[in-house]
């Protein structure tokens, strides 16, 4: 909930002129008991509207701000589990997301504009539309007066606790301790609206080019008093340093930590208008319009066409176990020279796997692997879009190792590359060199069907299928069991069976 404790009074009139410096006084002037009174002033948001904006296991909001960081309030506490997407905390159209930790700034709290805390997800969430933290230059359009939009889970004066509503106010002003002071006659945040977002619009008709109407959030709800008199907030950019080195994550696509103009590929597709809503929770949520490149604290991003690089370090290629093999983890290396490192994907057997996507170094990934023979790959994406893949390395599990697994993805992007069995498109070759492996199909070349030209191998191998991942059954690096349902059939068992996890890295 939104704090209320002895730090606050009862009336608008006061609170309006409560400060740091004041609520280290008189203790008898803070004795008043407040009630819970029933965001105010606002309305349900519509479906898939503001979809960044989370509830916190019913009890707080929080502002999903990157793919696998939601920040919220530090006296909302750090034991969550889970995240859930969607309007109403209830159930209903949406979605529940598990948390990898959470963690609270230290002696964190209202009233000393330090009120972050944020959890990192198991899983990155690619498919929700993010709103940036407001960064840098940016700040100067928090002035008094400056139109902003309070969202959160919270009670309200028009309908029942625990349904996402919005409610527009206006900055009135930024105390001394990094707050803001927001709102008041009648439209506010409330209990339960704690930790969620307020947003801004980089308004060009009021701040001038290069302010391109995209938005921004910049709020962590925080304290206040009697719901509708106004409340403060923490401000993100006050503790992105914070926020970045306690989870790992950029979370600034235009900025460095200290606020200079740094653009990558992520600083551009900015949401214009993330109110209406638009698609389903069912289908993905529509991101609706965005904007281009920002330009509002400098020059957009030069171009990146380099691609990234990307190897398997972890396991070792021919490494031999006793199966099958619990908590097996593989460590990936990918480099970016241009703007970065997007996302990391691993791929066993040449099929790329469902959850098997890491967006943040170290790029890990823990499996349960069954007894077999295995080849693992990995797909680096850059900011850039540009795509390369890691040779592959082969593992036996229970039984010797694939045979010649050195002969894995060529790691190039968008242009022929040379296996060692065929030329292909980026293609993965065979496992051993002598085998056909894949045809080098799509630009992305890990299903290699309809490329660019078949391998051509002194074996005997496969056509490289979508069914079987381009994988040689011949070759020695198929899967061990055996049936009518050939390799494919095994592999999407073995997938269902790993129990892919993200690594935890607290």
């Amino acid at each position: 909930m939104r704090a209320i404790n002895s730090l606050v009074f009862a009336s608008f009139a006061s609170l309006s002129l409560v400060s740091g410096s004041a609520l280290a006084g008189d203790p008898e002037a803070f004795s008043i008991e407040l009630p819970v009174n029933e965001v105010f002033g606002g309305t349900e948001v519509a479906s898939c509207g503001w979809p960044s904006t989370v509830s916190v296991e019913g009890n707080c909001t929080g502002t999903l701000v990157h793919p696998e960081v939601m920040i919220y309030a530090a006296h909302c506490g750090d034991g969550y589990g889970s995240i859930r997407f969607g309007e109403s905390i209830d159930g209903g159209p949406g979605r529940t997301v598990k948390t990898e930790f959470c963690k609270a700034y230290p002696n964190g709290g209202p009233g000393n504009g330090k009120d972050f805390a944020f959890c990192k997800l198991a899983e990155p969430v690619t498919d929700v539309p993010i709103v940036p933290i407001l960064m840098g230059c940016e700040t100067s359009v928090l002035q008094p007066g400056t139109e902003v939009v309070i969202v959160g889970f919270g009670d309200a004066d028009n309908g029942p606790y625990g349904i996402k509503r919005e409610v527009t106010t206006t900055i009135n002003a930024i105390n001394g301790d990094g707050e803001a002071f927001i709102g008041g006659e009648g439209k506010d945040s409330c209990q339960g609206d704690s930790g969620g977002p307020v947003y801004v619009k980089l308004k060009n008709s009021e701040f001038g080019d290069p302010a391109d109407d995209t938005w921004r959030v910049f709020g962590i709800t925080s304290w206040g008093g009697a719901c509708g008199s106004g409340g403060y907030y923490s401000m993100m950019h006050e503790g992105i340093e914070w926020f970045e080195t306690e989870s790992g994550v950029d979370l600034t696509p235009c900025h460095d930590v200290e606020g200079n103009w740094q653009p990558t590929g992520g600083c551009a597709g900015f949401p214009l208008d993330p109110a209406p809503g638009g698609g389903s929770w069912a289908d993905s949520c529509d991101s609706g319009p965005l904007g281009g490149a920002s330009e509002m604290c400098g020059a957009p991003a030069a171009p990146d066409e380099t691609p990234p690089t990307v190897s398997i370090i972890d396991p070792l290629d021919g490494a031999e176990y006793l199966g099958p093999k619990e908590a097996l983890v593989i460590s990936v290396d990918a480099e970016d020279i241009g703007w970065g490192i997007k996302e990391v994907q691993l791929i066993i057997n040449g099929e790329e796997v469902e959850g098997g996507v890491d967006g943040s170094v170290p790029y890990e990934f823990e499996v349960t692997m069954p007894a077999g023979q295995w080849l693992f790959g990995a797909k680096a994406t850059d900011l850039g879009g540009n795509i390369a893949y890691a040779e592959e390395v082969g593992i036996g599990i229970g039984e010797p190792a694939p045979s010649g697994s050195d002969s894995g993805t060529d790691g190039e992007t968008d242009g022929s590359g040379t296996s060692d069995s065929g030329t292909g498109t980026g293609g993965t070759d065979g496992t051993d060199g002598s085998d056909s492996g894949t045809d080098g199909s799509s630009d992305a070349g890990t299903d290699g069907s309809a490329g660019s030209g078949d391998s051509a191998g002194s074996g005997d191998g496969s056509d490289g299928s979508a069914t079987t991942g381009g994988q040689d059954s011949e070759a020695g690096c198929a899967c061990t069991v055996s049936g009518a349902g050939g390799q494919g059939a095994q592999l999407f068992s073995v997938l269902v069976l790993l129990g892919l996890v993200r690594r935890r890295r607290s």
